[in-house]
């Protein structure tokens, strides 16, 4: 089996793990302290949208690609459920610029503009959802990651699900280092995960040195 395949399907089930930390998280503490519902309505709509063109791709060769897919959409509708069952527990509010629907206009306009399909005689082609599901999930921790910088400090198990998103993310990276060794190379598509690990990469930083000290994870 292509290797590209494992890696794609392998960075989205540590989506799925991220998804059920959350999960336990809301459950346990009746809660969405510390979380921003907005990033999770935006991921969601990011994996319904994978449902439309995974299915004009080889990865409909990998029986895990199915199970990695139907776990992300039910645990992303649960969590959108749960984040509007307990919205009275959110403690910041949204900029509304950054609310899920700014930035799936956004991003709506940037997969028309770059995408790696070939434009039909509408301009119109499946692989802008390629790029839109990449877009949003790049734009979708910015919500996330304004609220914490609000609150300052990160709770352990949001800290837990951010970490589980950059191993995602950093598989994905070594997807994209694949595919251009393969010749196929879409550069706005790898600028964007960059841009998404670049912003983890700098939370892990503090993850880490919280993790290894047993104190607060806090932002500057």
């Amino acid at each position: 089996m292509d290797i590209v395949l494992w890696l794609f399907t392998l960075g989205y089930l540590f989506q799925v793990a991220a998804s059920c930390i959350l999960v336990v998280k809301m459950q346990k503490q009746k809660s969405i302290y510390g979380m921003c519902p907005d990033t999770q309505w935006v991921f969601f709509i990011a994996t319904l949208s994978r449902c439309v063109w995974i299915f004009d791709t080889r990865l409909m060769g990998l029986p895990l690609a199915y199970i990695e897919l139907i776990s992300n959409v039910v645990l992303g509708a649960y969590c959108c459920y749960l984040c509007h069952k307990y919205k009275h527990t959110v403690e910041y509010s949204t900029s509304k610029y950054l609310d899920a629907i700014s930035i799936s206009v956004c991003c709506l306009v940037l997969c028309f503009l770059f995408h790696p399909g070939a434009k039909n005689q509408f301009y119109l082609t499946v692989q802008m959802l390629v790029s839109f599901t990449i877009f949003m999930e790049s734009a979708g921790l910015l919500p996330q990651f304004l609220m914490m910088r609000k609150s300052k400090e990160v709770e352990t198990m949001t800290g837990h699900y951010l970490m589980c998103l950059g191993t995602a993310r950093l598989f994905r990276l070594f997807f994209w280092i694949n595919m251009y060794l393969e010749g196929e190379t879409f550069g706005y598509l790898i600028i964007a995960d960059i841009l998404h690990s670049a912003l983890l990469a700098d939370f892990a930083y503090i993850y880490y040195n919280s993790m290894k000290t047993g104190k607060p994870i806090l932002l500057s």
